[in-house]
């Protein structure tokens, strides 16, 4: 086991441990583990460089999830580990002038991101506020050249786009649905079938 230690762009300390092993198909294991608790298995057998790899990467128990509609997000710490996380996550999105928060607490934060008036070209469009201005905003507290795997895992939902491009709906959208759901593991499965 190699251990090591670095800091975040945002100030955060972060001491890793990396374990490399023979693989035993374990990520099998995963996959069973993810129809009873929260978490995500990514799996790819094609590979572009810098844009996919052929690597199998997983997580269960993530300490943090953020969740959006529309425009309102929250991130809620899902246990101990988590809730350390949660005064300087509070701390970042409270300093972003397109961010109204609305709840600041132990275990979660929440808010919403205000319209802009400004009109924003092509070009620059995926830069208006958004919820995107949230995952920004985390990237940069979390961001690192030190770990490459360190970051939120998820699903973003269609809707998101109108955020970007406004237009009337024409149907009708359930009450419990989110537009993004990202993880942020402390614990990663890394299976490379090239090595």
């Amino acid at each position: 086991m190699q251990s090591t230690g670095y800091t975040t762009r945002g100030g955060i300390r972060i001491q890793r441990e990396t374990w490399i092993g023979p693989y035993e198909r374990e990520h099998d294991t995963l996959a069973h583990t993810l129809d009873d608790r929260r978490g995500v298995l990514l799996s790819s057998s094609f590979e572009f460089p810098g844009r996919y790899t052929r690597l199998d990467m997983g997580f269960v128990d993530p300490p943090l999830v953020l969740t959006a509609r529309g425009r309102e997000f929250t991130v809620e710490a899902l246990n101990a580990r988590g809730r350390v996380l949660i005064p300087d996550i509070g701390e970042a999105l409270a300093g972003l002038a397109t961010v109204e928060m609305s709840h600041i607490g132990e275990d979660r934060v929440a808010g919403a991101v205000l319209e802009s008036d400004t009109r924003f070209p092509e070009e620059q469009r995926s830069r208006q506020p958004s919820v995107f201005s949230v995952l920004r905003a985390l990237n940069d507290l979390f961001g690192s050249s030190e770990d490459e795997h360190l970051g939120f895992y998820g699903a973003f939902g269609y809707d998101l786009v109108f955020q970007f491009e406004p237009m009337s709906l024409k149907l009708p959208r359930p009450g419990d649905q989110r537009d993004l759901v990202l993880y942020l593991p402390d614990e990663i499965l890394i299976v490379d079938h090239e090595v």
